[in-house]
């Protein structure tokens, strides 16, 4: 019991700049197992149906390319499949992962199921898709209207997942409280995202450098891409894409965490939790102790004072001291 409090993840906690930077992949090595299954789970059949699209459009290209021909006309059908499932994996690992934080700050940490997980998604996902589309528009008009009002919007609709899915808001409540949650830590959240997007970035080139690679030396060397080549940068893609989305789920969690470093430093809502749990475990009794220990240490002090006081002169040795002596 003692080790499982250790390890448990608090989310309602104000928390430093630092540690909220470094609490996703705290939590991602706490629950591993358990949480990379799920993303596996909900996310892998638009994994598989991303890199058969991307098989096929690069087998296209490529045939294209030895036959000094256009490209077919499935070309524009391959890359229309290849963003809807990119576009699905994504919201299916968004619903996924603030699921997985919701029941884990309302339940505690191993108090919930995979199927937990997927009653969740079920009930989220839409409402999750039609949030997700507004916000996008009103970032794209946004930067439309010079750009700046884009950047705004952006970090100012970062919570609208995970007050959609814990705080079961309907889709223009959570729009408006998004706003009203990051009023007054907008800067924050901005340095946040900014700092955390640059080093997942960084992560993913592991697996866009290969690439790179094998294009390079097809410039340089003057040569046509073979098909050893042509199956190798599919595999890399494959692999980008999948790491895209478990990067795009970490980037999501430090989202989680700031919003709750927000509310626990506006709204005491870490302060309230633990009030609550001490409410509940308490006797009726122990708490009116607590609640007047001060006062009834005084009244005790006074009593005291007072029969002090009245035996001050019927104390047995005074009396004693002025009984005459035979």
């Amino acid at each position: 019991m003692e080790n499982k409090k250790k390890q448990e993840v608090i989310f309602l906690q104000e928390k430093t700049f630092g540690e909220i930077i470094g609490s996703p992949f705290y939590f991602i090595f706490q629950e591993f197992k358990m949480f990379v299954g799920v993303l596996i789970k909900y996310a892998a059949p638009f994994v598989a149906i991303s890199f058969l699209a991307v098989s096929l459009l690069a087998e296209n290209i490529y045939s294209a390319s030895i036959n000094n021909s256009e490209p077919s006309g499935l070309l524009f059908l391959y890359i229309s499949v290849l963003a809807l499932s990119v576009s699905l994996g994504l919201l299916s690992v968004t619903v996924v992962t603030h699921s997985y934080i919701t029941l884990y700050v309302k339940k505690g940490k191993g108090n919930f199921s995979k199927e937990d997980i997927g009653e969740s998604l079920k009930k989220n996902i839409w409402k999750v898709l039609i949030t997700g589309l507004i916000s996008y528009l009103l970032i794209f008009a946004g930067i439309l209207l010079f750009y700046i009002p884009g950047i705004y919007f952006s970090v100012a609709l970062s919570f609208v997942f995970i007050i959609s899915v814990y705080e079961k808001q309907p889709v223009g409540k959570t729009i408006s409280r998004s706003f009203e949650v990051v009023k007054g830590r907008w800067w924050q959240t901005f340095g946040l995202v900014i700092v955390f997007g640059f080093i997942v970035g960084a992560m993913s080139y592991v697996f866009i450098i290969p690439i790179y690679i094998v294009f390079t030396f097809a410039v340089f060397g003057g040569s046509q891409i073979g098909t050893g080549s042509v199956i190798f940068i599919t595999l890399f893609v494959f692999l980008y894409f999948t790491a895209y989305l478990f990067f795009m789920s970490m980037q999501q969690i430090m989202i989680a965490f700031q919003y709750f470093n927000i509310l626990a430093g506006k709204e005491g809502l870490h302060l309230k939790s633990r009030i609550a749990a001490i409410t509940e475990n308490d006797k009726p009794e122990e708490q009116s102790e607590i609640i007047t220990d001060k006062k009834e240490i005084e009244e005790r002090t006074e009593q005291e004072n007072d029969k002090k006081e009245k035996n001050r002169f019927t104390d047995d040795d005074d009396i004693n001291r002025f009984k005459p002596k035979y």
